[in-house]
């Protein structure tokens, strides 16, 4: 059963409907099921599949009631093939295991999704994802025997654990036995979690850059490994990134670094009372001085300053082109790349809300002068 489509199935039936929709919320209030309204799955937005199967699963009774009590349910067409999809016990079996599996992905995803520079911890982050996900189906023994994880033969059954031991969230455990569930089901529904499991590992070993060695080195990033990360790591950077640097020069800057005061610059954010982000604690130290008023490490200051600027994700990317289509409209299709271009730069590079900026005099003054000027150029045409 392809749970997407039932979905999609759903949404549907209801869109175009008042009827429909009146119909379901007199259900809603007969289950007592909170009213909530039936979301749209998006292929295309995968992340949106933890919400929407959270929403059809506290749904579910009303859905059941809904489709049981139709007057079309006996008859060959949509109403009967939803009813019947949402009768069988694989669905809530499914949708229980991915209430219960999905926020761990996406976390990971939000995480690097995140605005900020992240790409010191991407590395130690994919291998504790993939961890987690081998520890789930895979006995712990053979984890932690592993001596490199992308090489264990996780595919195998005899590592794997039993179908009482699987890790499928406790809630879906407690629902499997509550729907008494056939044998022939119950077997399936553990095939479809040990391929899921597999699948995803695959998934990951296909696409994460383990074996990138910058991924590695950039480490360097985090705060609380300075002291023990050696000389190569910013050699290695450096020469990758700022190769007109010389290595002599980064090697005395970054043994003085390495002996900075722990108390020198914090770590913690006196806001938040958590870790600072790591740009903001690292333009704090390339910051420091000397007495003469020369900065402290001029060298690692350009390493540092192209390390930050690495995108961990495409996410960045994507939020320029979603600005692009927001700035360059139907309406503003002669614009040119010039002014796109600056409007791209304000709405990046200005942290405040529009009407939160105050503009200094010397910037009014200037708007002036060039309203002025063109309002002259256009009345002298006329």
């Amino acid at each position: 059963m392809k749970l997407d489509d039932l979905l999609v199935d759903i949404f549907y039936f209801f869109q175009h409907s008042s009827k429909r929709l009146k119909d379901y919320k007199e259900i809603q209030d007969f289950t007592e099921v909170e009213e909530e309204k039936i979301l749209k799955h998006c292929f295309t937005h995968w992340l949106s599949l933890e919400k929407i199967g959270n929403r059809t699963l506290s749904q579910l009774p009303a859905l059941k009631s809904y489709f049981a009590s139709h007057e079309d349910v006996e008859k060959p067409g949509k109403v009967k093939s939803i009813h019947e999809r949402l009768h069988d016990p694989m669905t809530e079996l499914v949708l229980r295991f991915m209430k219960y599996i999905l926020p761990i992905i996406n976390n990971f995803n939000t995480v690097f999704q995140a605005n900020e520079a992240k790409i010191g911890c991407l590395l130690p982050e994919m291998d504790r994802l993939l961890r987690k996900f081998l520890i789930k189906f895979v006995q712990m023994r053979h984890v932690k025997a592993a001596d490199e994880l992308r090489n264990l033969n996780f595919h195998n059954k005899d590592l794997q654990h039993g179908d009482d031991m699987i890790a499928i969230g406790l809630d879906t455990r407690e629902v499997l036995q509550d729907l008494d569930v056939d044998p022939g089901t119950e077997k399936k529904f553990f095939q479809g979690v040990r391929g899921f499991y597999e699948a995803v590992v695959d998934k990951m070993l296909g696409k994460f850059p383990f074996d990138d060695p910058t991924l590695l080195h950039l480490s360097v990033l985090d705060p609380s490994k300075t002291e023990t990360l050696t000389y190569s790591s910013i050699v290695h950077l450096a020469a990758t990134f700022c190769p007109t640097l010389e290595a002599e020069d980064i090697k005395e800057e970054w043994e003085d670094l390495k002996l900075l005061p722990a108390n020198a610059v914090s770590r913690i954010d006196p806001e938040t009372e958590k870790a600072k982000r790591i740009d903001m604690y690292w333009g704090e130290v390339m910051a420091l001085k000397i007495a003469l008023g020369v900065p402290r490490f001029p060298q690692p200051l350009k390493v540092f300053t192209a390390l930050l600027c690495l995108p961990h994700s495409n996410a960045d990317s994507e939020r320029a082109f979603s600005m692009v289509r927001k700035i360059h409209t139907d309406f503003r299709q002669s614009m040119l790349p010039e002014t796109l271009s600056s409007f791209m730069q304000v709405k990046m590079n200005c942290d405040n809300h529009c009407f939160q900026v105050k503009p200094s005099k010397e910037m009014t003054d200037s708007a002036k002068a060039a309203s002025w000027e063109y309002n002259k150029q256009h009345s002298s045409k006329k």
